[in-house]
């Protein structure tokens, strides 16, 4: 008991002498209210402890937990007290006792936060830290507002701007409204349109949201330019606006009222004739007389661009027509022969007249005709003044040219019709044939309808023309047909007719009648002949029986070889039982071959039968041989039947190549003489090798073969 109650009477002097408990109750509560663009009102619910921390981190909770023994310091105004936890990103921003509530500013907006609270004794560099119950959290996302809005230009010159606006802005403030503020007015719409009123320039646009929370942005602006246009004006004081068409010239400057506003101008003139021009200066000469409506337009630029603010300014030009520009003629080029060249000025206001023809003679009448006498180039100039005191000169050049030549050769009084072609002969190149059908080269075939024709030859330029014209005939041409090329199938005799009536006959035999009778075959023609015409007309007879064919006796091939089958017989078509409509085939496997033949005489058929041996029987290579001096069996070569030999190889039984040779081996002494490098081979088995083709058909076949070979010495 006593020991007890020295315990307890230690206990209550650490309470006497300044020293607290650790809390055992945790706060609880912790919201927030008042939420800004950058601060926030935090509130709790105090638990046992003397005093409280709140530590706050910003995108996720807190990592940091306070320690015992330690003071912290806080500041409201986050992140500017001392960073802790591992990111350096956790903030003290409340530290004390006797309040539940404080103000937390410097916040950005459109983020989220996270706070922690923590109950502690309050005893300095002795405090204990309730940690060992979790923190009350409460984590919230600050108001955010992005002011942003859009500018469509509808027109931007001064008198007459429309530009329409419209609010892109987004925020997370509940029920936000926004106000456009154009220096000259303000709107709640969107989109909306406005039109700024004054001079023009550079005009700011704001939009400002209507809240009167803090930390947010307030205001966002934009700017427009508002063009002022140039006013066109030209001084007609110095500017001579009518003007003769002879020697015409228009030059006058334009000017501009401009109003304050730092822009340029472009320049467009258009002159009432299709031309234009982009100068300040207006420079222009007419070609043709007339009232001309010439149109200024002024642009205003900004930064070198044009924009939609013009003016224009419309006049007219009067060029006085020349007393010459009417001037009728009525050729430039004639033929010597019959030339005559019509002069004429319509002009009814004109005073003087006169025309210089370019060969030593003029006239003053106001209309003229004139021949020249000789071929050639003539400048005529004519001269005239009128009653509006312009005066003109004009110039025209006149050609004399020489007569053309249309005459040709080469075209006979009449033609049988036919196909021949007859070569015309123009005199002089250039011209057109008509009345019949001529070529380009100039090729006339006469295998027309018989008539009477007339060939006409024109020959022109751009001023002369001359034209021949020749008849000629074209006469009926018999065409006697007797026939094809026919067999005559076992008769005597036949009968030719030249199949056309004319007025004469003549055969090959001497008969001179329409028809004629033979006994033989042969080749036979006529002549049909009808007044200055004749057409001739052959054919062949033959006379024949039916097909006489022998393809050939049954046979053996060999392995790899093949045969040719012919059934060719004048006349004749063919049908082999291989489905070939060849005269000929080619049989390369065993089996029976059967032709039909046929002709207009008849029918024949004709077979063989084919036995394929199953080994090659083209190549035949003797087992052994014996060379030495003895004249006999002294070499060692392929033979066979139609082959030809591509190469051939001795090895011995090393693998050793100790002969070879790619020629065709025909004679005696060719092939291997059991030799190798001038000396004599011992006794024994060799290998041979051999690449050889062998007719295949149309073909060559390319084969192979080895074997072995024993030397006897």
């Amino acid at each position: 008991m006593k020991k007890l109650g020295l315990l307890t009477g230690l206990m209550l002097l650490f309470v006497y002498a300044g020293y607290a408990a650790r809390p055992t109750v945790q706060a609880s509560g912790l919201t927030y209210n008042s939420l800004q663009c950058n601060a926030v009102f935090l509130n709790w619910v105090s638990g046992n402890g003397a005093a409280r921390l709140i530590v706050g981190r910003k995108g996720s909770a807190p990592d940091f937990v306070p320690s015992d023994n330690t003071v912290y310091n806080a500041n409201t105004v986050f992140g500017s007290g001392t960073p802790l936890g591992a990111a350096n990103d956790n903030f003290i921003v409340y530290n004390a006792g006797g309040t539940n509530f404080v103000q937390v500013t410097a916040l950005q907006p459109g983020q989220i936060y996270y706070f922690h609270i923590y109950e502690h004794d309050n005893s300095g560099s002795s405090t204990q830290y309730l940690i060992s119950n979790p923190p009350v959290e409460v984590s919230f996302t600050t108001y955010n507002i992005s002011l942003d809005f859009t500018i469509k230009i509808n027109d931007s010159c001064q008198v007459t701007n429309s530009f329409e606006f419209t609010n892109t802005s987004t925020s997370s403030i509940p029920g936000l409204t926004y106000m456009f503020d154009f220096g000259d007015g303000t709107s709640t719409s969107s989109p909306v349109t406005h039109r700024f009123t004054g001079n023009g320039g550079y005009k700011d646009i704001r939009i400002i949201p209507q809240t009167s929370l803090t930390g947010c942005p307030n205001t966002f602006k934009r700017t427009v330019k508002v063009f002022p246009r140039k006013v066109a004006f030209i001084d007609f004081k110095t500017f001579n606006d009518t003007q003769c068409l002879e020697d015409n010239y228009f030059e006058i400057a334009a000017t501009g009222l401009l109003n304050p506003f730092p822009i340029g101008v472009i320049y467009h003139w258009k002159f009432g004739d299709g031309a234009e021009s982009s100068f300040a200066r207006m420079k222009k000469r007419y070609k043709v007389s007339g009232t001309f409506n010439v149109m200024l337009e002024l642009s205003s630029t900004s930064n070198s661009q044009p924009t939609a603010c013009k003016d224009t300014i419309t006049f007219p030009l009067t060029v006085l027509p020349s007393p010459v520009g009417s001037l009728e003629l009525n050729d430039t080029f004639q033929c010597i022969t019959n030339n005559k060249f019509d002069f004429k000025n319509p002009d009814n206001t004109l005073s003087y007249f006169r025309w210089y023809f370019g060969d030593n003679d003029s006239s003053s009448n106001q209309n003229v005709s004139h021949v020249y006498k000789n071929v050639g180039n003539y400048r005529v100039m004519h001269v005239a003044f009128a009653n509006t005191g312009c005066k003109g000169r004009d110039t025209v050049d006149i050609t004399v040219l020489p007569d053309l030549d249309s005459k040709f050769s080469g075209l006979d009084s009449f033609y049988c019709q036919s196909n021949q072609q007859v070569k015309l002969t123009p005199n002089s190149p250039g011209g057109t044939f008509t009345g019949y059908p001529v070529s380009s080269t100039q090729i006339l075939v006469p295998d027309g309808a018989p008539g009477t024709y007339q060939l006409t030859h024109v020959i022109r330029d751009k001023y002369c023309e001359d034209t021949t014209v020749i008849p000629f005939n074209i006469y009926t041409t018999p065409a006697p047909f007797i026939g094809r090329d026919t067999p005559v199938c076992s008769v005597f005799s036949y009968q030719l007719d030249a199949n056309v009536n004319s007025q004469s006959y003549f055969w090959s035999t001497g008969q001179t009648t329409k028809t004629i009778t033979i006994t033989q075959g042969g080749t036979y023609d006529v002549i049909a002949t009808d007044g200055k015409c004749s057409g001739r007309d052959t054919i062949n007879i033959v006379f024949a029986s039916a097909p006489k064919i022998n393809i050939g006796s049954d046979t053996v091939l060999c392995k790899g070889g093949g045969i040719f089958l012919n059934a060719a017989y004048p006349k004749s078509t063919y049908l082999w039982n291989t489905g070939s409509t060849d005269s000929m085939i080619y049989a390369f496997q065993g089996g029976k071959y059967q032709v039909r033949v046929t002709n207009p005489c008849g029918v024949t058929t004709d077979s063989v039968f084919l036995f394929l041996q199953t080994d090659y029987c083209d190549l035949f290579m003797a087992n052994s041989f014996s060379p030495g001096n003895d004249l006999v069996n002294n070499y060692f070569r392929p033979r066979g039947r139609n082959i030809t030999i591509t190469l051939f190889q001795i090895y011995n039984r090393w693998g050793e190549l100790i002969y070879e040779s790619d020629k065709d081996m025909l004679q005696d002494s060719d092939g291997w003489d059991g030799t190798y490098k001038g000396e004599y081979v011992p006794e024994g088995l060799y290998l041979w090798k051999l690449n050889y083709t062998t007719p295949n058909g149309p073909y060559i076949k390319k084969n192979n073969a080895s074997g072995q070979i024993l030397l006897i010495r």
